[in-house]
């Protein structure tokens, strides 16, 4: 079976990172977001991946050809415009289709789905698709999935109990006939929910509460790489190759890390201050004077003098980063 990554999105509650890095590319925990959706792909035996990609698409490409080359194979979908998970999904039929089934997984979450569980739901029903979902967290705003005997009963409402998409699929390849024949669409308010709502096809349901994180703002991508930290102290995630635990952060093999409290220190990175809770990605150096607490410093980056930031994005300035965004130094705050 092949596996499909959904690459393509702008990242912009990321921003001023994803003007001059596209999302997939952010590092967690040292390891880029689509590293993660690719090492989980592979720990489940699939090696055909096939990606969508829109924004800066050329360093998506580069990083996965370097990185797994004679792991994986992949197939780059380049879309002029944004398909939508329907239209991206549709656009690479031919790749897809002359297989039983496929799996798609959003590849700005980190997850580690089921994929034998969520193959075997879709067959057992002989279901279009299963998805994977999830209890929410408290408080937080999603559209209810209702699950009951392991079928999906229903968008925002429906029979049994209420839970959350995670952005895992294994889809059967007769989705194709159902797909609007259009450029853009999505998956789910084109093809599952219409399909559910006439009683044409059922739709599998996998129960998953495991390790998932969604790294839709600064907040959640600090809040997934401390939960990663601890998972990956307590084993249950492996650690990106090169690097290591070092006092409750994990640093690259060849950085270097003083005062730093669970955070991560990326490749050739030299930290001489005082870092909390905090993201220090490639090749960045802070000085011995300069503290910061629950930051995210991007690619580069070099931070010297008596400087103290807190709950804040640092990254090299560039052309292609609006002129109304803070500059302080050389960098963009």
């Amino acid at each position: 079976m092949k596996g499909m990554i959904l690459a393509a999105g702008y990242g912009t509650r990321l921003r001023p990172i994803t003007y001059t890095l596209p999302k997939p590319m952010v590092p967690l925990c040292n390891l880029p977001l689509i590293g993660w959706a690719v090492e989980s792909y592979l720990k489940a035996g699939v090696q055909d991946l096939v990606i969508n990609l829109h924004h800066l698409p050329e360093q998506i490409e580069r990083y996965l050809q370097d990185h797994y080359a004679g792991d994986a194979r992949f197939y780059f979908s380049r879309e002029e415009q944004i398909l939508g998970t329907g239209g991206g999904v549709r656009r690479v039929r031919h790749a897809l289709e002359p297989d039983e089934a496929f799996f798609l997984v959003n590849g700005d979450t980190v997850q580690f789905p089921r994929y034998g569980a969520l193959n075997d739901a879709r067959r057992e029903l002989d279901a279009v698709a299963s998805l994977t979902l999830r209890h929410p967290p408290e408080g937080d705003k999603f559209t209810a999935v209702w699950l009951e005997d392991g079928r999906v009963t229903g968008f925002g409402e429906g029979t049994g109990e209420a839970m959350m998409f995670a952005g895992s699929h294994c889809i059967s390849s007769r989705l194709f006939r159902y797909l609007p024949d259009q450029e853009v669409s999505g998956i789910v308010d084109a093809a599952y929910q219409p399909l559910l709502a006439q009683g044409r096809e059922t739709l599998a349901g996998v129960a998953d509460d495991g390790l998932w994180f969604d790294i839709g703002t600064p907040r959640r991508y600090l809040a997934a790489m401390r939960a990663l930290i601890d998972a990956t102290g307590r084993g249950d995630v492996p650690l990106a190759k090169g690097s290591q635990i070092r006092g409750g952060s994990i640093v690259d093999e060849t950085g270097t890390a003083g005062a730093v409290t669970r955070s991560t220190v990326g490749a050739r990175s030299v930290v001489e201050g005082d870092v909390r809770d905090s993201a220090i990605w490639d090749d960045c150096a802070i000085g011995p004077e300069v503290m910061l607490e629950r930051c995210i410093v991007g690619h580069g980056v070099t931070l010297t003098g008596d400087l103290e930031l807190r709950d804040s994005i640092i990254v090299r300035d560039d052309p292609a980063i609006p002129r109304e965004v803070e500059r302080r130094g050389g960098v963009v705050v």
